[in-house]
């Protein structure tokens, strides 16, 4: 993985295609959450403290009329109705501010993402990206990735008694390690079925030229003549 391009590095959003940039444009066209959680938490603060001074006031009269002698049934009312008002209120407040904080952290990540995505090359690799959301460092690059030898092929065929033309398999040689990089999968596949095909067009090669040395060769048809006599 290469390092952080600099800011300033002219062809750094050469490679964007229309979609790409109409995905990054979508990203930063959002609303502004994290503004939005400031004015709303400092309106749910206004209102339930609002509400808490309404309903102290409630429960403060309704004890009043109570040491008075007074009917009790509507003080009682009033008092429940604030009591009620502030949890409403509360749990409201509590609810919009959390779905904000949840839509703020999920616009931020992905700015952040994007942000550290437009200063890298087209290809990124998966440990760093996982890395990079976890907040650690890179694992360190094994040497097998860092270089990508041709595998060396084996080409097994059958004895010549058999059949004229040798059937030729092309198999990959074992890696030292045991394990293939799956990443060179598709790159060694290739470079199989390449050699695969080079290997039965040299094999067909000289199936036509041993025929054609065989008919037109007098000693092969002195050898054939002798055989039919005897």
């Amino acid at each position: 993985m290469s390092d952080d391009r600099s800011e300033e590095d002219p062809i750094m959003d050469l490679w964007y295609s229309n979609w790409e940039q109409q995905c990054v444009e979508a990203i930063e066209a959002e609303p502004d959450y994290e503004n939005q959680l400031h004015s709303e938490k400092e309106l749910y603060s206004q209102q339930i403290w609002t509400g808490f001074q309404t309903t102290a006031s409630a429960i403060a009269q309704l004890y009043k009329d109570r040491s008075q002698g007074a009917s009790l049934w509507l003080p009682f009312q009033t008092a429940a109705g604030t009591v009620t008002s502030l949890y409403k209120d509360s749990v409201d407040g509590m609810r919009r501010c959390s779905e904000l904080g949840v839509e703020m952290g999920r616009q931020k990540r992905s700015k952040e993402i994007m942000n550290w995505a437009r200063k890298k090359r087209r290809m990124i690799r998966r440990e760093d990206l996982l890395a990079y959301l976890a907040g650690k460092p890179p694992p360190p690059r094994p040497h097998s990735h860092r270089s990508s030898p041709k595998p060396r092929m084996m080409v097994c065929g059958s004895p010549p008694s058999q059949s004229p033309t040798a059937s030729m398999v092309v198999t990959p040689t074992p890696t030292p390690g045991g394990e293939t990089d799956p990443e060179l999968h598709t790159f060694r596949e290739a470079i199989a079925l390449s050699e695969l095909e080079e290997t039965f067009l040299v094999c067909n090669t000289l199936a036509r030229y041993t025929s054609l040395v065989k008919v037109e060769s007098p000693t092969y048809a002195r050898i054939c003549c002798v055989n039919t006599i005897g």
